[in-house]
């Protein structure tokens, strides 16, 4: 019993670290494997699979999540939707490009 919940954290761990790095190989394995994983979000922020991609600009990822993701209104504990979230991520990606220059 025990072993499931273990099995299902480690497979949640696994779909948001790939999503971080960009490793859509590996999400969409673990996808196939268990759809519901999806819908998980993490434990302290209640960050989607959706949040994590955009907060980290991955945007082949979020293309592909975005085909299969429902709520797109879902937000995280500090109460951002996934639009806040790409709108910063794009906004930070801005001001790095001045800083650059």
């Amino acid at each position: 019993m025990g072993q499931g919940l273990s099995c299902g954290a480690n497979q949640e761990n696994g779909l948001f670290s790939a999503v971080k790095v960009g490793d859509i190989e590996t999400v969409e394995a673990l996808l196939k494997r268990e759809p519901n994983l999806l819908y998980h979000t993490t434990v302290y922020d209640c960050h989607a699979a959706l949040h994590i991609a955009a907060a980290n600009g991955q945007i082949e990822i979020l293309d592909m999540l975005l085909e299969k993701f429902v709520n797109l209104n879902a937000v995280n504990r500090h109460k951002q939707t996934l639009l806040a979230l790409i709108a910063m991520h794009i906004a930070w990606e801005d001001l790095l490009c001045e800083e650059t220059h």
